[in-house]
Formats: C-alpha cells, structure tokens, sequence
C-alpha cells in the first residue's frame, strides 16, 4: 500500500489536534470565570452550602482531568512508538495496533 498523503494526516490527526486544544483552551477560560463568580457569590453567602456543591462538582473534574492525563501520556507514548519503529502497510495510518496489555 502507499503511505497515506499528509493532506489525510492533516485532516484525521492534526486539526482535529487543534481543535481540541482550543476548546481546553476555551475550558480554562470558562472556568476562570466561574472561579471568579464563585468567589464573588461565596463572599455575599457566608456557608459551607455552596463550598460542598462545588467541591463535588470539582472531584468530578479532577477525575475526568486525571482519565484526560492519562489518555495524553498515551497517545505520547504511542508517538514515539511509531517515530522507533516503521509504519507497517497494515497499518496505513500509522496507528498503533493494540497491545495485549492495554485495555484499547
């Protein structure tokens, strides 16, 4: 088979890259702002009320950060697994194929 065209890579890995970024990016700004007004707001309601509703909420991110981390550490991992070794042409697209000791 032929390698796939890097117009192909641009379109299936790249901007999609890209796009993600910035939506995190959009993310940290959005939180931000919700910091800021949660602060303002707890200010104004002295109480634990609103500081326990936050904080579950934020576990709940904390834990699908740490899910993100570890997807990120993988797909670097995977990169440089593919920039050692050459693409396979059952492999077109330079994915790696699972390992038996991943859960992909």
């Amino acid at each position: 088979m032929t390698d796939p065209a890097p117009a192909n890579a641009e379109l299936t890995v790249l901007l999609p890259l890209g796009v993600i970024a910035n939506q995190l990016m959009k993310l940290e700004a959005d939180l931000r702002l919700l910091n800021a007004k949660t602060l303002a707001y707890a200010s104004q309601r002295p109480g634990g009320d609103l500081a326990a509703q936050v904080a579950g909420r934020l576990e709940k991110i904390n834990e699908v950060l740490e899910r993100i981390r570890d997807l990120i550490t993988d797909f670097e991992a995977d990169i440089e697994l593919d920039s050692a070794s050459p693409i396979s042409p059952s492999n077109d697209l330079g994915f790696r194929k699972p390992l038996p000791d991943r859960d992909d």
